[in-house]
């Protein structure tokens, strides 16, 4: 039987090699109607309103770059630095983006932002239409907006995502459906929890940029040794108690598990 079967009509694609580079004010299409120098696509499958794609962005000096969708993308790659800033805003903004994280990017909102570093990314991509359908069957209120959100982790989302990247890995093999319901659960996840009022709140107390990113530097060049959480908490001049918690609070997990979960991705 060829792989995947041809009944499944499902829309697979792959990217030729190249560099690429970044238009201003750029909304990147993310079904793939008009294709971004600044997002090199390696696969891609979409069912029902639901993209989802692997690929890698281009480094940027400084540009304003948003979505035509309403896209959730996580970092499949190491760390790096962003600086961004919403239109309106004095001040820009500085996050450590680890693997697994996760960001929201709302449809249609340029930001401007800056990164060194080529990260591979998983991407979902909503189309309005199944927004605008979800908002009228769930009861969640079209005013209530779902802002951009940068450097998160959270459990639903990595365990919906991690579903959807074994599909995009075996080029759709559950059929339309299958992809189609995990992209509705995924979209109802984000109207409930991430719009308006509902928002969940970034949460005080974590490890300060610098701090996590010594940590994680730290970490990264010694995957190999048996580190101890004691090691980790003297990297970030803490206690460990006090470490466990911070960290927990900047990343989403426990340090061990984020240990496992890079010597895993690094194997």
């Amino acid at each position: 039987m060829a792989w995947p079967p041809a009944n499944k009509k499902l829309h697979a694609e792959t990217a030729m090699s190249g560099e690429y580079r970044w238009r201003r004010n750029e909304l990147i299409d993310f079904t793939g109607a008009k294709p971004s120098p600044g997002f090199m696509l390696c696969s891609r499958l979409s069912a029902g309103g639901v993209t989802v794609s692997r690929g890698r962005l281009a480094a940027n000096d400084g540009a304003e770059i948003g979505a035509a969708q309403l896209v959730v993308a996580v970092i499949e790659s190491d760390a790096f630095e962003m600086e961004w800033r919403l239109a309106g805003a004095d001040e820009p903004r500085r996050h450590w983006l680890l693997p697994n994280s996760a960001q929201i990017v709302p449809a249609g909102t340029l930001c401007f932002s800056q990164w060194s570093a080529r990260p591979t990314l998983l991407t979902v991509a909503f189309e309005p239409a199944l927004i605008e359908k979800l908002h009228r069957e769930t009861g969640v209120r079209q005013e209530g907006v779902i802002r951009a959100r940068f450097g998160m982790r959270d459990p639903e989302i990595e365990a919906i995502v991690s579903k959807l990247r074994l599909e995009l890995q075996f080029g759709g093999w559950s059929g339309r459906p299958y992809l189609e319901s995990l992209g509705v659960v995924l979209a109802v996840h984000l109207l409930r929890n991430y719009a308006g009022a509902r928002s969940r709140r970034t949460i005080d107390g974590g490890l300060g940029r610098r701090r996590l990113r010594r940590v994680v530097d730290f970490i990264e060049a010694h995957l190999g040794e048996e580190l101890t959480q004691a090691d980790l908490a003297r990297v970030a001049e803490l206690s460990p108690h006090h470490f466990a918690s911070a960290f927990r609070t900047s990343v989403g997990v426990a340090p061990h598990r984020y240990l496992a979960e890079r010597r895993i991705a690094r194997a």
